[in-house]
């Protein structure tokens, strides 16, 4: 289950996360939050972002949909350590 704490609200990041979930348990409704989550307006990832293609392939486009994220969420869809420590580094600086 999502809590609220990681998801704070924003819409397209409940939709990934539920995605996220969808695909491990039945890939058809990972599709659903997938258009319910590209729906809602987001900032895209800056070009430079460290992992940028590591991170589209697992649903992370925008800055709202990492906004919440840890080192255990990327690790589990994944990335390595260096990997989501470089990631929520960067993160950090654009929020």
């Amino acid at each position: 289950m999502i809590s609220d704490l990681r998801t704070r609200g924003r819409a397209r990041r409940v939709y990934l996360l539920k995605r996220q979930e969808s695909k491990r348990q039945f890939e058809g409704l990972a599709s659903v939050w997938q258009e319910k989550q590209e729906r809602e307006p987001g900032q895209p990832l800056p070009g430079s972002f460290p992992s940028l293609t590591k991170l589209a392939a697992a649903g992370y486009t925008t800055i709202e949909d990492l906004d919440g994220a840890d080192e255990i969420e990327l690790r589990r869809v994944g990335f390595t350590r260096s990997e989501a420590s470089a990631v929520l580094s960067a993160l950090a600086k654009l929020l």
